[in-house]
């Protein structure tokens, strides 16, 4: 039965959040940069909590959710000055990874993990990029721009 449901959200989170990839220079509205930094803001917790009490499906849920949003996710401490090709992203597929080790075989886990990473990758070549960046007070949050 936990399979059926796990399986269940995974089916309706693949039809209904669909990456979109451009390695053109795309310009997000307000809104949708809004929702994209809600979405990694999220995620990143999703990592967190997955990391801190051993749950495969939070970490490949969190992966997924990174690689869903359109652009690339930079690396903590990464700027994007330096340009596409020297900007590290995020390490997706280190998340996967545990995710995987967590699952200790499960299918659904290593098949949405499969997909996550054709994802990941084809948002690797994007022009544009979510970086990370933390105030003097302490506050952080994810900023959209493109190169």
């Amino acid at each position: 039965m936990k399979k059926l449901l796990i399986a269940a959200v995974f089916a309706a989170a693949s039809l209904t959040a669909g990456a979109s990839v451009a390695q053109d220079k795309q310009t997000l509205s307000t809104a949708q940069q809004a929702e994209g930094r809600l979405i990694l803001e999220t995620a990143r917790n999703l990592v967190s909590y997955g990391e801190t009490k051993g749950d495969a499906l939070a970490l490949v849920t969190a992966a997924k959710m990174m690689a869903s949003v359109p652009g690339k996710v930079l690396a903590d401490g990464q700027t994007g000055e330096g340009g596409a090709d020297k900007s590290a992203p995020f390490d997706i597929e280190g998340v996967l990874k545990k995710a995987e080790d967590l699952s200790q075989g499960d299918e659904l886990i290593t098949k949405v993990a499969g997909q996550v990473r054709e994802t990941a990758a084809a948002n690797s070549k994007a022009v544009c990029y979510w970086q990370y960046y933390c105030y003097y007070n302490g506050w952080c949050e994810y900023a959209y721009a493109c190169w």
